[in-house]
């Protein structure tokens, strides 16, 4: 089993992940000033969704939802 992220850093340092940020969007999220964004190398998606990018609130909700996803080589249906 592959080791689970925790933390900005893990995510970062992802062998699979291109970039993670922070972005200022109020009431997207209740009670939540900014969104954490995610996204894969070029190549790759979420199976499950068939997406290349994730978002949330907080990095630990990010890391669950990336924790509880597949990833798998990019395809035309993502």
């Amino acid at each position: 089993m592959a080791k689970q992220v925790r933390t900005i850093k893990d995510l970062q340092n992802h062998p699979l992940v291109d970039k993670v940020f922070k972005e200022w969007q109020p009431h997207t999220y209740d009670g939540f000033e900014y969104i954490y964004w995610l996204w894969l190398k070029d190549g790759y998606c979420f199976k499950e969704y068939q997406v290349t990018a994730l978002n949330g609130p907080t990095i630990q909700r990010l890391c669950d939802e990336f924790n509880s996803l597949k990833i798998t080589k990019r395809t035309d249906g993502c």
